[in-house]
């Protein structure tokens, strides 16, 4: 268990405790066992919760492409938000655990999945008012996790200047 808080549907911060599973990291997607102050645990879904958080990890609550709430890890907020989604897929007669970014500008209703191959012409879209970021990234046609956060981290420290 982690120190931690949960937002209920009502806006309502509590405090407690989040239970963590090492092993399946799937779960911090799908559900979050919490803790209250009184002692009362219990599993909260994303369609009845709007985030929780422990230690610097803050998850929030958003509709999927399957038309289902998941938790949307936050990876990073700003005039571009980005955020990590896990989920379970079936490879090859095996279960695996697959991740997906997405990233969000201020006043867009929905996310944009980011598309490996296409990151940079994403990038673009987002950017168009400094290419200059855009430019950081290199040519990579690889996603690179490590470079777009921090591309998006300086843009949205440039954006909060302007």
């Amino acid at each position: 268990m982690e120190k931690g808080y949960l937002v209920t549907l009502k806006g309502d911060t509590l405090r407690g405790e989040v239970k963590i599973n090492p092993k399946k990291e799937i779960d911090n997607y799908n559900k979050v066992t919490f803790k209250d102050e009184t002692g009362l645990q219990k599993i909260y879904k994303p369609n009845k919760t709007l985030a929780y958080g422990f230690n610097n990890e803050k998850f929030v609550s958003m509709d999927s492409q399957d038309d289902e709430k998941k938790f949307y890890k936050i990876i990073c907020t700003g005039v571009i938000s980005f955020y990590k989604l896990g989920f379970e897929t079936i490879r090859m007669n095996a279960v695996t655990f697959e991740e997906e970014y997405y990233v969000s500008k201020e006043g867009d209703k929905e996310l944009t999945v980011i598309k490996e191959s296409k990151f940079k012409k994403q990038l673009n879209e987002l950017m168009s008012d400094n290419l200059e970021f855009v430019e950081a990234y290199g040519d990579e046609k690889k996603f690179d996790f490590e470079k777009a956060l921090e591309i998006i981290t300086n843009y949205n420290s440039w954006k909060a200047t302007q």
